[in-house]
């Protein structure tokens, strides 16, 4: 009985430790019914390890600069020169009312191609806009003219009947149109009792004039009818006996509101120490855009009173006006500058200066 009694107590113990050793190679599952506040962050090495590999950048190739002019330069004759000699009829020669008279200009050919018989004396402008003093629109030249030849050529005008001052500009081109650069010339008469500083009461003041950068510059001053944003236009230098257009132009102060304002228009050339040089303003102006409305209010007002017959409604921000009806005797191009000068105000010169480089 004993044996028999040790023989289970071994088994006993013998099954215990098989529980025990099976008790510590199963899981134990805990669920958790409620949603645990903190969050675990598990990190799991399942997968070896990426190895960092060294990262080569690789540079974007840089933008190609362009460089876009900001303006793009009108198409001209090429290889040619225009140079001013001489011309009758000063600036401001006085006439009385229906006059006959001829302008002569002489002008010499400072390029290395021919002058033919196709180009021609082309009237471009004219202050006031529909008065041309009867000249032709193109004029031919009398003959050609070589390299380096000198040649002139005159055009017959009649004085108007109304007192005041008068301007047209003309443009030598070639016979498909295209201008010779820098060739630009004017007669500016004065009819009656009407001085020629200026309409309005406008003047100009020489004051100095610098070489800087293979560019000359002229400052001067204009007495104005106002405080407003006028501004100078049809600035011409003629100097060596060629004429130049401005490459750029500021007001000085920026923003000056008082009527006496300054400007510094800058030309390309270089102009010896010395040289006489002589500057031409053709109007003063202000800028349509600014008050469009109201400027387009007062032109309609003042061309219709002025100008019988000649109409047109006022338009939105990017066109002027709209609706045009013209008179019989004037065409679209005539009220086109009527218009945009009553617009802007226009006040015709020319204001002549005259000076010598430092």
């Amino acid at each position: 009985m004993r044996k028999i009694m040790i023989f289970r107590l071994n088994r006993f113990i013998l099954w215990l430790i098989v529980v025990l050793i099976l008790s510590g190679c199963t899981p134990v599952l805990s669920v958790d019914t409620q949603p645990d506040a903190t969050a675990i962050q598990v990190t799991a090495s399942l997968f070896p390890t990426a190895t960092n590999l060294p990262v080569t950048l690789t540079p974007l190739p840089s933008p190609t600069t362009t460089s876009t002019p900001l303006v793009t330069p009108m198409p001209s004759v090429q290889g040619t020169t225009f140079i001013f000699i001489g011309e009758t009829v000063p600036d401001g020669t006085n006439f009385q009312p229906g006059q006959i008279f001829q302008k002569t200009w002489t002008l010499k050919n400072g390029g290395n191609s021919t002058w033919d018989k196709d180009f021609s004396l082309v009237r471009t402008s004219s202050s006031p806009a529909n008065e041309t003093l009867g000249s032709l629109e193109q004029i031919p030249l009398p003959e050609e003219a070589k390299p380096g030849e000198t040649i002139q050529i005159g055009v017959d005008l009649v004085v108007p009947k109304q007192n005041g001052q008068y301007t047209v500009f003309y443009q030598l081109q070639d016979g498909t149109g295209l201008p010779v650069p820098n060739s630009q010339i004017w007669v500016t008469i004065t009819v009656g009792n009407i001085p020629l500083p200026g309409s309005g009461g406008v003047t100009a003041q020489l004051l100095t004039a610098s070489m800087e950068n293979a560019e000359f510059t002229v400052d001067f001053c204009m007495q104005l009818p106002d405080g407003r944003q006028w501004y100078p236009w049809n600035v011409i230098l003629s100097a060596n006996q060629q004429q130049y257009s401005p490459s750029g132009s500021r007001i000085d102060p920026v923003g000056a509101t008082t009527a006496n304002k300054c400007f510094s228009f800058s030309f390309p050339v270089s102009i010896s120490s010395g040289t006489t040089y002589q500057l031409a303003l053709g109007k003063v102006e202000l800028p349509p855009e600014v008050h469009q409305a109201e400027n387009c209010a007062y032109a309609q007002t003042t061309l219709r009173a002025t100008y019988p017959g000649l109409d047109f409604k006022c338009a939105g921000p990017g066109s002027w006006y709209t609706n045009l009806v013209l008179p019989s005797s004037m065409t679209k191009e005539q009220a086109d500058q009527l218009i945009l000068d009553a617009m802007s105000s226009s006040i015709y010169g020319p204001w002549i200066l005259n000076g010598i480089a430092p």
